[in-house]
């Protein structure tokens, strides 16, 4: 009976020491040091290379994580913005420097922001916004970057609270002409 206990405390201590030896040699965010790579006639490049960067970039960049894939200097493949705290704040997809597939933006809680789709760099198809509840906050539809058909904007409670229906040949449909249209009336 004995030697079970010390067993069991050789085994306790073992594992005491494992949890230590390995949280302590992993790597944490404050590792992940500044991006080197910079921006030059519209390519990606390591800093003091001649050769268009080709890689996959973790870096900080003002107090954030940003990560993604780069092709002979341009951004290509999954795109993760990560929060101070580690959390992730966007993830989504490149081609060729531009916006493509599915967007989602996350609250620093972890929880869904908004979702929706990128074609081309422009905001295509259905996209959602929820409160921090996750309740649905409104919805709608873009064609080309442009708001179209529908939208709809909820309370917490989930009432829809405002509907306004959106037209391609509509002037104020996409959220650059609203503002413009504002700077336009404060002048």
């Amino acid at each position: 009976m004995k030697i079970f206990k010390n067993e069991i405390g050789l085994l306790y201590s073992l594992i005491i020491f494992a949890q230590f030896f390995f949280l302590s040699c992993g790597k944490n965010d404050n590792d992940i040091p500044e991006s080197s790579l910079e921006l030059r006639d519209t390519l990606i490049y390591k800093r003091g290379s001649d050769i268009p960067f080709t890689g996959r970039e973790k870096a900080r960049v003002q107090n954030k994580i940003i990560e993604y894939d780069v092709v002979d200097g341009i951004k290509h493949g999954d795109f993760i913005l990560y929060y101070e705290a580690g959390n992730i704040e966007i993830k989504g997809q490149l081609d060729k420097n531009k916006n493509v597939g599915k967007w989602q933006y996350f609250y620093e809680s972890g929880q869904i922001e908004s979702e929706g789709n990128f074609v081309d760099n422009f905001p295509e198809g259905e996209w959602k916004w929820y409160y921090r509840s996750g309740d649905l906050r409104e919805q709608g539809s873009y064609k080309g970057g442009k708001r179209v058909g529908l939208w709809k904007r909820f309370d917490a409670n989930g009432n829809v609270i405002e509907e306004k229906e959106f037209f391609e040949s509509d002037s104020l449909n996409t959220e650059t002409d609203y503002l413009e249209k504002l700077k336009d009336n404060i002048k």
